[in-house]
């Protein structure tokens, strides 16, 4: 057998046993199965709420160790992890937005196919659809904002207008959706006596 560590009476104790002394009461053995043995089973994209079973997208954020889904939602937790870590999928409202951007030029049928098909790739994106200069789509925040759906359009040669006014709109949102998950990811603080929620 392999010891994990020794006690003070000289006993060995195997791996996965952690020793643990409860106030006023003697020591107890607690069991737990070892990390390597759990690296099969699946875990929870803390972003979108799928079901992760490959460690290929991690990270580790405050010695806990996150899987991801994809290379976009390890992008988005990121960006702002307190907005993700102790809140469930289940139990976040969608913070759904709806934009309408204005391209540079008319696309081909089979463009708007292949730009409709990538965009919906992106988590949280629910509805895409391009008419005539202009794209509409519906997201999202708490999965995926603006700046990362023009990164997928620019990778796809989508030009968007490069007019000023269109320039500045789209600064205007990026800006306004920073703000927004910035203040999603603030706990409420006390107000007069009150103590803080959760105290």
């Amino acid at each position: 057998m392999r010891c994990h560590e020794v006690t003070d009476s000289g006993n060995c104790l195997p791996v996965g046993v952690i020793p643990m002394l409860l106030v006023s009461q003697p020591a107890f053995l607690i069991w737990r199965r070892d990390t390597h043995m759990n690296s099969d089973l699946t875990t929870c994209c803390p972003v979108c709420g799928m079901q992760v079973d490959s460690v290929k997208y991690k990270m580790q954020y405050h010695k806990m160790l996150f899987h991801f889904c994809s290379e976009q939602c390890r992008e988005t937790f990121t960006a702002k992890p307190q907005l993700y870590v102790g809140m469930a999928v289940e139990k976040r409202t969608p913070v759904l937005k709806r934009r309408k951007l204005h391209l540079a030029r008319s696309c081909s049928p089979e463009a708007k196919k292949k730009i409709e098909a990538r965009l919906l790739e992106l988590m949280g994106v629910t509805e895409v659809n391009i008419q005539d200069d202009h794209l509409e789509i519906c997201y999202d925040l708490f999965q995926v904002a603006l700046s990362q759906i023009e990164q997928v359009l620019n990778e796809l040669n989508v030009d968007l207008d490069s007019s000023w006014w269109q320039r500045l709109r789209r600064a205007w949102i990026r800006n306004a959706e920073e703000n927004e998950l910035d203040n999603l990811s603030r706990r409420p603080g006390a107000c007069c006596n009150r103590p803080p929620p959760g105290a």
